[in-house]
């Protein structure tokens, strides 16, 4: 409670509810001020019509007659909150209920709007509305009407009203209170627990309440972030420990062929083939980290502005024919599959490298005689991209964890390669907006890369 009030959940509930005060407030007045406004134009139009209706019953009489009739009038309506004074043509009174003139009378337009004391020894001020007309003979005729009772209507309604509005503004704060507790107490949980995780405990997991509610929904994609950035720290701490079994390989045989040439004299060509061969090895470490910085600036979206309306026919087409000569090599038959005029948006180099890293690896991998097809062929708004052999293909257990870096059929290592062909052609394919998909060929294994047309 103590720090509720520096909570902008607490802030904006009590700023609703002030506003709701404020509409509150200003919804009764307009009532308040219609109601009164409508009982008064109500009265005015019956003074204007009983008054009119008295002119022409008093016209043309004595002033013995006028009294008469007036007090006719009067006593026909017993019990009636009407106010009546007749004048004469000096001002003093003839007849009616009101014994003398207001004091001070404000004149409302044609109405008069005054308060009189109707008994000296009664204190009480009677609020009156009234219509003076002039009459034959001099006479004055005044009719009004007794507020009292509508006055004692807004005396009873006020304290109600502003009671009304006094519990309103309270339930409002209660509500607020009991909103920005609920609320800070889900969010304190989240808090908690994010400070557990930023303490170490990479494993904790924001609590689901199963509510639904938008702080489910936010706990779910906090704990989507948390997994993606576990296994990423995970795939981080595998990647490094391959490469440095990568490495130390490689640069264990350079240092020792190195070290082996230097401990005698010998001939040149000996000198020769120790750095021809350090200059493979060399080049089989500068190959694993351009494909690094590869697969890096892919990732990062860098290699996105470089997107250009290009034919995937085409592509493929060439890279098919560069990886022909070696499939026939290793006694392949290399075919290839595709409708004309592949239209897409993309970067052509990064897609000639993935798919040159597909027969790279089928060539590798598929037995002397195996027959490797390339394909592709239109979806809905997307192009799939099939790259299939007839080989051993991958166990269905071991394909998901394929497409992570360093990860090779070949355990022992022995076969050249760096394991980051398939990663590559994932994040190109993630880039163009697909994925890639391992399949079983029957037999062999089919490597489906769906690309997003754009």
């Amino acid at each position: 409670m103590k720090n509720l009030h520096r909570s902008r959940i607490f802030r904006y509930a009590v700023a609703y509810t002030g506003l709701f005060f404020i509409s509150t407030l200003l919804v009764l007045t307009f009532i308040y001020a219609v109601t009164f406004r409508s009982s008064n134009n109500k009265i005015e139009e019956r003074l204007a019509q009983e008054s009119q209706w008295l002119v022409e019953l008093l016209s043309n009489c004595t002033e013995f007659e006028k009294v008469t009739r007036l007090n006719f009038h009067i006593s026909d309506h017993p019990g009636s909150l009407g106010i009546y004074l007749l004048l004469d043509a000096n001002g003093q009174r003839l007849s009616g209920n009101l014994d003398r003139l207001p004091d001070v009378v404000l004149s409302n337009g044609k109405f008069l709007d005054f308060y009189h004391q109707d008994d000296e020894e009664d204190p009480e001020l009677l609020h009156m509305l009234a219509i003076q007309v002039e009459l034959d003979q001099g006479c004055t005729l005044m009719v009004g009407h007794n507020y009292a009772a509508i006055d004692q209507i807004k005396r009873e309604i006020r304290p109600a009203v502003a009671w009304a509005l006094g519990i309103s503004f309270a339930l409002g704060m209660l509500v607020a209170i009991f909103l920005a507790r609920r609320l800070a107490r889900r969010l304190e949980i989240i808090n908690r627990t994010s400070r557990t995780i930023f303490e170490g405990n990479l494993e904790r997991r924001m609590i689901r309440t199963g509510s639904g509610d938008e702080f489910d929904h936010l706990s779910s994609n906090l704990n989507r972030m948390l997994d993606r950035i576990f296994n990423l720290m995970a795939s981080v701490r595998g990647v490094t420990d391959n490469i440095a079994h990568d490495l130390r390989s490689p640069l264990s045989r350079m240092r020792s062929r190195m070290e082996v040439a230097l401990l005698a004299d010998r001939p040149c060509e000996e000198y020769r083939e120790v750095l021809v061969d350090t200059i493979e090895d060399t080049d089989r470490l500068l190959k694993t980290f351009n494909s690094l910085l590869t697969i890096a600036r892919v990732e990062s979206g860098a290699a996105k502005k470089d997107f250009t309306a290009i034919d995937l026919q085409q592509i493929i087409i060439d890279t098919v024919e560069l990886y022909g000569p070696v499939a026939e090599e290793r006694g392949q038959t290399l075919q290839m599959s595709c409708p004309e005029h592949l239209n897409m948006q993309g970067n052509a180099d990064l897609l000639v490298q993935a798919l040159a890293n597909l027969l790279d690896n089928a060539i590798k991998y598929a037995p002397r005689g195996a027959v490797i097809v390339v394909s592709a062929q239109y979806g809905e708004d997307a192009i799939s991209l099939d790259v299939a052999d007839n080989g051993p293909g991958i166990p269905e257990h071991f394909r998901e964890k394929a497409l992570q870096r360093f990860t090779r059929l070949d355990a022992s290592r022995t076969k050249p390669g760096q394991g980051l062909g398939l990663s590559l052609v994932q994040v190109v394919a993630q880039m163009h907006g697909g994925d890639v998909r391992l399949e079983d060929a029957r037999p062999g294994l089919r490597v489906r890369v769906q690309l997003h047309r754009g």
